[in-house]
């Protein structure tokens, strides 16, 4: 990489899932009743916690990745895949396999999601037990731990809830975005939220974007990061809002380009990057992933 290496003693916790990703290439998502051929790409390790670990590893920076690894051939995978990545297995129960992402990726590089949940929609308190919150400077959490249909939310929420005051939780809500049960009390965690337009005005329900980031600011009171395609990515904070440039790049692939701008920006904060700095790292990295298969960086 051309970046300056990063240094960083700051302790961070990636909290969320591991899944497998098979990706198809499609020309375009099929109409109700119709059928139209696909390619298929490859089957990856995904979810959005191990993607950002992926990219933070690449960029050295130490982190914890605690994603549920359970039994079963997908389970098999992942497992297989964190050894050789020397990625320490936090949590492991044998109750359930892995879940899996069926990825569509069409013609221009979008990307649509069908998934089948696993083990990792099935948290339990006792998965907690040897993990001490309070060293931790950074936590990032995803939406998709917290929906509203599913129990596991309130088991991540009483866990961080422990956190020290000055820890930040970095949340990327997801196209699911975050329940709206947990959705108040997560946001005032000294949460920085890292998210896309699309997730920002639905999060604050505004299509207005810059009304959209204040409304959330002033919840959070904190930064909030908008990815905006190539638009660039609109930093706010205070109110100030800044757009920070992308390179234009031809889009070969978006899956894992949100989790790695994510994880490129937590790298660029925890090594004393200013915001507009982390969020050019952000950009960097991203540009980088979507012109590959998967999340990757080469």
């Amino acid at each position: 990489m051309k970046n300056k290496k990063l240094v960083s003693n700051k302790k961070i916790l990636i909290l969320g899932s591991a899944v497998i990703d098979v990706i198809i290439n499609i020309e375009r998502l099929p109409k109700a009743g119709e059928d139209i051929t696909g390619v298929q790409k490859g089957q990856n390790v995904g979810g959005c916690a191990y993607n950002v670990a992926k990219i933070l590893k690449h960029l050295q920076i130490k982190h914890d990745l605690c994603v549920p690894v359970g039994n079963g051939p997908y389970a098999d995978i992942i497992k297989s895949e964190l050894y050789n990545r020397n990625q320490s297995i936090l949590i492991e129960d044998t109750s359930a396999d892995n879940g899996y992402s069926l990825s569509l990726v069409e013609a221009d590089g979008e990307r649509t999601f069908i998934t089948v949940d696993g083990i990792e929609t099935k948290w339990s308190s006792s998965w907690f037990e040897n993990i001490d919150i309070q060293i931790y400077d950074y936590i990032y959490i995803s939406g998709y731990g917290f929906q509203d249909a599913n129990d596991s939310g309130d088991v991540i929420l009483s866990f961080i809830r422990h956190k020290r005051m000055d820890c930040q939780l970095i949340l990327d809500p997801g196209p699911r975005l975050i329940g709206k049960r947990f959705k108040d009390e997560v946001l005032k965690m000294n949460t920085i939220l890292e998210l896309n337009e699309q997730e920002a005005k639905a999060l604050a329900e505004n299509e207005d974007i810059f009304l959209a980031v204040e409304q959330l600011y002033a919840v959070t009171q904190n930064p909030i990061i908008v990815t905006m395609g190539s638009k660039g990515t609109l930093c706010y904070t205070s109110g100030k809002s800044e757009l920070v440039p992308v390179q234009i790049v031809k889009a070969i692939d978006t899956i894992g380009a949100g989790d790695s701008h994510t994880a490129a920006f937590i790298a660029g904060i925890a090594a004393g990057y200013e915001l507009r700095d982390a969020c050019v790292l952000a950009n960097d990295i991203a540009s980088r992933v979507v012109q590959h298969v998967g999340c990757c960086v080469l």
